[in-house]
């Protein structure tokens, strides 16, 4: 039992120091972080010119960095927010050509709670 407790401790140890650990899932549940890095990239697409798609929500940073982006469907930024070190609200939305969006979650070591939201519009 010492064995497999042992093993444990050091998977979760690893885990911690090469890419942190993720409870949840950003854009489906609240997802709380410990000393995350890497990115997240979610796909969203639209059909006509009207149609705007991206995330909102929130984050609260106890330490640490998360960029949100919007790519647009020739892959340049069209939106984009960096959440540090507090509490953020995030409203990261864009469009206007139909196609595939991408939204891109980039994290540096990033410990804290984030709460992302699916968002599709239609302008008038």
């Amino acid at each position: 039992m010492r064995y497999i407790l042992a093993v444990l401790v050091l998977a979760l140890a690893t885990l911690y120091f090469t890419v942190g650990l993720r409870l949840g899932s950003p854009t489906l549940t609240e997802t709380y972080l410990l000393n995350a890095t890497g990115t997240n990239t979610y796909a969203y697409a639209t059909t006509d010119n009207r149609q705007r798609v991206g995330v909102t929500g929130a984050c609260r940073v106890r330490s640490g960095a998360a960029t949100v982006r919007l790519l647009a469907p020739d892959g340049t930024q069209i939106a984009g927010q960096t959440c540090r070190e507090g509490e953020w609200s995030l409203n990261v939305l864009g469009g206007g050509q139909p196609g595939t969006y991408r939204v891109t979650v980039d994290f540096e070591r990033y410990t804290g709670r984030l709460n992302l939201q699916e968002t599709h519009t239609t302008a008038p």
